[in-house]
Parts: C-alpha cells; sequence; structure tokens
C-alpha cells in the first residue's frame, strides 16, 4: 500500500506518517528469512563501535576511482577507507547534534559535497576534512535529503519539507532553479531521497513515498517513472539512494527490503542481491549505495546500517570506466 493511500490521521501531515512508517519498520525489518541470494562474496568494512575503523549506523556512502570510498554514520563522523577497508582519514562534521547527513558525493573536481541534511546546507570539504564553503545556505532547502553533481557541474540536492523538490546550483553555488514538486502524478514526488547521474547526464530520483524512481533530463525535463510497491524483482518498500555508471546501469538500494537491485536505464531489473539478516551478505534496513566501475566489474558499496558495516562486493559486468561517485 502506499502511503499517498493511506487516510491521513487529524494531526499527521504526509512527512509525519512517512517518518511513523520507519519506526515501525525498522521493528520488523529482519523478522524473517529472505529467498533473495546474499551478496556475492562480499568484503565487510567496520562494525558497531565508536572508534576509528568502526560505525554507529552509517548512512551516507560515496565510492572514489581508487577503490576507496567515503562513509559518515550518525555518530557525526565522516571516515574514508582505502581499497582494502583500513582507515586513510577520520573527521568530525561542524555540527550534528539536529541530526546526521543521509548522502554525500565526490565532485568531479576533487572534493567531497555532504548534506547536511538538518541544517539545510551543502558542506564542501577536501579529503582530509578540511571545509571549503557552505552552499545553500538562504536558498530555500529544508531537510536534505540526496546529492549529485551532473556532467555539466551542476550540483542537484534533493530536499523535502513543506515542499519536495530537487535544488540546482552551479559549481560556484548560485541558486538555479528547482524541478519537480510535492504530488502523485508524473515528475511529482513524496519525500525524494537519493540522487544519481545517468546516461547522458540524466537526472535519476528516488521517490522514496511513492516507492519509485524518477528520470529528467538535465534542465528539469521529466522522462519516465520506474518501480512501484511490492516485494518482487524490480519493486520497492521504500528505497533510499540510488547510484550510476555512464553507461546506463543503476543501482538501487531498497531500505525495508534489505537488498540491493540492478536496473537497465530505461527500468528494466537486471538481479537482485541481498535479504534481510545479520550474517555475512545479507542487510538489516540499509540506507547507501555506491558504485565504482573497474575492469573486473561494477564494485559495489552498500552502507548496512542497522548491522553498523560496509559491505562490498562485486559484480560483474563490461563497459565504460566511471568516475567515482
Amino acid at each position: 500500500m502506499h502511503l499517498h493511500s493511506v487516510p491521513i490521521l487529524r494531526g499527521f501531515t504526509p512527512a509525519r506518517l512517512m517518518s511513523l512508517s520507519f519506526v515501525l519498520l525498522l521493528a520488523g525489518g529482519c523478522a524473517k528469512a529472505s529467498a533473495v541470494a546474499p551478496l556475492p562474496s562480499p568484503q565487510v568494512i567496520g562494525g558497531p563501535g565508536k572508534g576509528d575503523g568502526l560505525f554507529h549506523q552509517p548512512r551516507a556512502i560515496t565510492a572514489l576511482a581508487d577503490g576507496s570510498c567515503v562513509v559518515i554514520d550518525r555518530s557525526g563522523r565522516v571516515q574514508c577507507f582505502d581499497a582494502d577497508g583500513g582507515v586513510r582519514t577520520s573527521f568530525s562534521l561542524p555540527e550534528y547534534s539536529n541530526g546526521q547527513p543521509i548522502d554525500c558525493t565526490a565532485s568531479p573536481w576533487g572534493t567531497l559535497l555532504v548534506a547536511d541534511t538538518h541544517y539545510a546546507r551543502v558542506i564542501e570539504f577536501t579529503f582530509e576534512g578540511v571545509e571549503l564553503r557552505r552552499i545553500g545556505v538562504g536558498s530555500g532547502l529544508e531537510i536534505v535529503r540526496g546529492i549529485a553533481v551532473g556532467l555539466d557541474e551542476t550540483i542537484y540536492v534533493a530536499d523535502y519539507g513543506a515542499e519536495d523538490r530537487v535544488h540546482r546550483f552551479d559549481r560556484a553555488g548560485n541558486h538555479l532553479g528547482t524541478l519537480g514538486r510535492r504530488g502523485e502524478g508524473e515528475g511529482e514526488f513524496l519525500r525524494p531521497e537519493g540522487l544519481a547521474i545517468g546516461e547522458g547526464g540524466d537526472l535519476f530520483v528516488i521517490d522514496c513515498g511513492h516507492h519509485r524512481v524518477l528520470r529528467f533530463r538535465p534542465d528539469g525535463t521529466y522522462v519516465s517513472t520506474f518501480g512501484e510497491f511490492g516485494d518482487e524483482d524490480g519493486h520497492f518498500t521504500f528505497p533510499m539512494d540510488i547510484t550510476a555508471t555512464p553507461d546506463g546501469t543503476l543501482y538501487v538500494v531498497d531500505f525495508q527490503g534489505n537488498r540491493v537491485q540492478r536496473f537497465s536505464a530505461d527500468g528494466t531489473c537486471l538481479g537482485v542481491f541481498g535479504g534481510a539478516g545479520y550474517g555475512k551478505g545479507r542487510l538489516a534496513t540499509p540506507r547507501g549505495v555506491a558504485v565504482n566501475q573497474t575492469d573486473a566489474g561494477d564494485r559495489i558499496y552498500v552502507a548496512d546500517t542497522n548491522n553498523h558495516r560496509v559491505q562490498s562486493f562485486l559484480w560483474p559486468r563490461t563497459g565504460k570506466r566511471a568516475r567515482g561517485g
């Protein structure tokens, strides 16, 4: 059942109903065994804890071309791991008492852009933790959920609150406008989440509340939608993040579905891995996904949130080498 089909209770907005739904889903997300194949031969990074190399509910993740990855967890820490899973750098965000980031991405010009979710801004850092600037302050951002950088270096920021939309900024941080709006129709959202730049520079947006993915041209023109509520292949139950390779391959992490799905650019499902559980290769309400394309295939990184770890695995394929993101 879609959230928009549930009668709205007195005093509850769609956003508040969404938050209530997540609480209920967390309570039962891993209750039964999964028929989905586990992640194949995963490398496990981290585990529960507060020290370097450990996590408290990792959520935001991005991958770099050298095989390293950057992870932000609910302790307000940003950790960069090398290709072998060792900690390269670790630093804390300037503020995180109001809440922690949901997404981050590596920019094409060599910096880290953090969607500072509950502070209505984007912060740009070096990978050593030096803050460079803040983007979007005073531009109408509310609760920042997803971030991606287009082929023309446009910075896209998914935002929800009183309005659900995606903001556009140029590389200098100037606000260029928005695309989409709250609603149930074509090109409309209920809680936009993860963003990815795919085939031809098109923008793919996770429409979490409607359990689907929307596709837009770089100028904001709506193109198409794929996905719907359900546990069948190609369906979603609260998708959270998406990542893409330049040849059009997409990977979507499903929060309540506890799985990663692979799609072609037109939305055809090409495979599923994961399944609910706590053992190696299983997932517990994952919130982030990233990809690094290598000669051997696509190296997928999953923020396995409530298992307090990151799992990476190789999904064999062919195609062009991607920049990290």
